[in-house]
């Protein structure tokens, strides 16, 4: 991660931690440390007498999304699934707010980000099958945070912003026309996290012990998910890794097995989540330019128009490694 920064635990963050805490059973507060900071929320490990605890400010998404977020967690909880799940607060809510912010509490899961190999891959791809076959409950609503209606509006309304930046501009425009003439697909739709990147993994002692961070989770095509893994697990030196991604594969496959449609169209699912990831931090970046996220944005570009080539023909020779 570039220029690596920990939330700040100033007087403002102490406050409306202590406030969530003092609305749920979960001990008194000894010590808070501030996480390394995302691009989205702001994370806090948290000590209290009764044990360790995560504590979330939830600035990404409105109240319908995290209520889904809940929703979604609490269903799955009884699978056993590796996850941190939220803990609700003495009144049975799960949201604290204070001063503008909301907070939420969630188990702390000990653990590292891993190093991407085959083996960490294979997992992940097991852990992305596992959720595949969760039902989604009836009052769950969440759709993905990026379709082609997005970009087709961003495109009309921030073009004039865009002008400054012609190496994000003409690639933009560009590639958002010949994937869209790719998508959508009539494929199985389900549960997916949407967001499975090695630093929403946890790991230990080289097993996977949590895939965190929901906020971004909906229902869409099932490959969605693996698409964006392979943006997450598939790379090596800036390379995509055939023996990765096949591990990625085989992992998902042992929870369940993908039609001929869904293999098929793998390779373009997984350019259209690495565009719609660029997309994403184009679209923070225009907000707020910074170094970071002008690096990261170039870093998914090339990744785009790999899978525009020879990337694509990779994946597709991973069903058979």
């Amino acid at each position: 991660m570039v220029d690596e920064q920990k939330a700040l635990v100033d007087q403002a963050a102490s406050e409306a931690i202590h406030a969530a805490f003092n609305a749920s059973d979960v001990g008194d507060i000894e010590e808070i440390s501030g996480l390394f900071l995302g691009y989205a929320n702001i994370n806090f490990r948290v000590r209290t007498t009764a044990g360790i605890y995560l504590a979330r400010f939830c600035r990404a998404q409105p109240d319908e999304r995290i209520h889904d977020e809940i929703l979604l967690l609490r269903s799955i909880q009884g699978s056993g699934f590796p996850t941190s799940y939220p803990i609700p607060r003495s009144d049975g809510d799960f949201i604290s707010r204070h001063r503008g912010e909301k907070v939420m509490l969630y188990d702390f899961v000990e653990g590292e980000t891993p190093r991407i190999t085959p083996d960490t891959a294979h997992q992940i791809g097991e852990a992305l099958g596992r959720l595949s076959l969760q039902p989604v409950p009836q009052t769950y609503s969440s759709s993905a945070l990026v379709d082609f209606k997005d970009l087709r509006e961003f495109r009309s309304q921030k073009m004039t912003e865009l002008q400054q930046y012609p190496e994000f501009r003409d690639e933009f425009l560009e590639q958002t026309a010949s994937i869209e003439s790719c998508l959508p697909f009539d494929l199985p739709r389900g549960f997916v996290h949407a967001d499975a990147f090695p630093d929403n993994t946890i790991f230990r002692g080289g097993k996977l012990v949590a895939l965190i961070d929901f906020e971004d989770s909906c229902v869409d095509a099932l490959i969605f998910d693996i698409g964006m893994a392979i943006i997450g697990f598939g790379y090596r030196d800036e390379k995509l890794n055939l023996d990765q991604i096949g591990a990625l594969l085989a992992g998902y496959r042992c929870q369940r097995q993908l039609s001929r449609a869904e293999q098929e169209s793998l390779p373009a699912m997984a350019r259209w989540c690495a565009h719609g990831l660029g997309f994403w931090h184009l679209r923070c970046y225009l907000d707020r330019p910074n170094d970071r996220q002008h690096q990261r944005i170039h870093e998914i570009q090339r990744m785009v128009r790999g899978l525009r080539g020879d990337d694509a023909d990779t994946i597709r020779a991973a069903f058979e490694h």
